[in-house]
């Protein structure tokens, strides 16, 4: 996989080094015992004192992933990246990961789990959509897990989406085992929605106490000049692979939705990359020594 179709780094630029630059791994580190600065070993990837005491070497070291997003990974850096390539496309398949990469099934849920966590702490950052001249689109959504993607239903997933009409902003709130009320829609919307804005909705009658939330509440009609395009749009995508893919667990499913937001946010695959390596060090900071 050529990374650099993705904006990772090219022939002349090592993992390493595209991973430092990005503050996901440290460029320098100071001695834990002497606070000397410590000499990176770039085979061992180790930062080691080399500091003399009293006629002896300090000979401190530790390792340069030590504390950082990457503390638990025994792939060397490039695998690292192909398969976050691989996690951020839209296309994403566990099982392509396991025949390119060689890696098991285990190990594959893992970093998808640890990669959705950074996905899920960038969604829980985001403000909210709407708010004065603006329109929002609102429906709730059922991803289903099928057996053999044909048979009874093994699980089911309600979320509720919202789409800015003229802009890429969007939100999906899980509203799996809350019923369908005015309460809990309407506490949803309030929660993700400026007020001032236009709202659509269906008819359903828990939408109805929208207008005395500050929102000007139009309902789809049947000669379709109040219409939904958009969230019709969202519905295919997560139904087509982002979110609802055999093998996924049921409790997975709420890291996958965050993955679609953030894949959904950033159109270009290279500012999609970096971002998310920019979040993963943000959450995970180097330390200090």
């Amino acid at each position: 996989m050529a990374l650099e179709e993705y904006g990772g780094p090219t022939e002349e630029q090592s993992a390493t080094v595209f991973l430092q630059t990005h503050g996901l791994l440290p460029k320098e580190a100071n001695c834990a015992k002497c606070g000397a600065p410590c000499r990176f070993q770039e085979k061992s990837q180790h930062f080691r004192c080399d500091k003399q005491v009293n006629g002896r070497r300090c000979n401190y070291k530790r390792t340069m992933r030590k504390g950082t997003f990457l503390a638990h990974c025994v792939k060397n850096d490039s695998e690292f990246l192909a398969f976050l390539s691989m996690y951020l496309s839209k296309d994403f398949n566990s099982d392509q990961v396991v025949q390119e990469l060689r890696w098991t099934d285990n190990t594959v849920t893992q970093w998808a789990v640890w990669c959705g966590e950074v996905c899920e702490q960038y969604v829980k950052t985001q403000p909210k959509i709407g708010g004065p001249d603006t329109v929002v689109e609102i429906d709730e959504i059922c991803l289903c897990q099928r057996k053999q993607k044909r048979g009874k239903i093994v699980h089911e997933f309600w979320v509720v989406v919202g789409k800015e009409r003229d802009s890429n902003k969007r939100f999906v709130a899980n509203l799996d085992g809350n019923p369908r009320t005015a309460a809990n829609l309407s506490g949803i919307i309030t929660k993700y929605i400026l007020p001032g804005g236009v709202v659509i909705t269906d008819s359903h009658p828990s939408y109805s106490t929208l207008g005395s939330h500050g929102y000007t509440h139009h309902i789809i009609d049947q000669q379709n000049v109040v219409r939904t395009q958009s969230i019709e749009r969202i519905w295919g995508e997560l139904k087509k692979g982002y979110v609802v893919r055999r093998g996924r667990a049921p409790n997975h499913m709420p890291l996958h939705i965050c993955r679609y937001i953030f894949i959904a946010a950033f159109k270009a695959e290279d500012e999609r990359l970096h971002r998310f390596l920019r979040n993963a060090a943000a959450m995970h900071p180097s330390p200090p020594c």
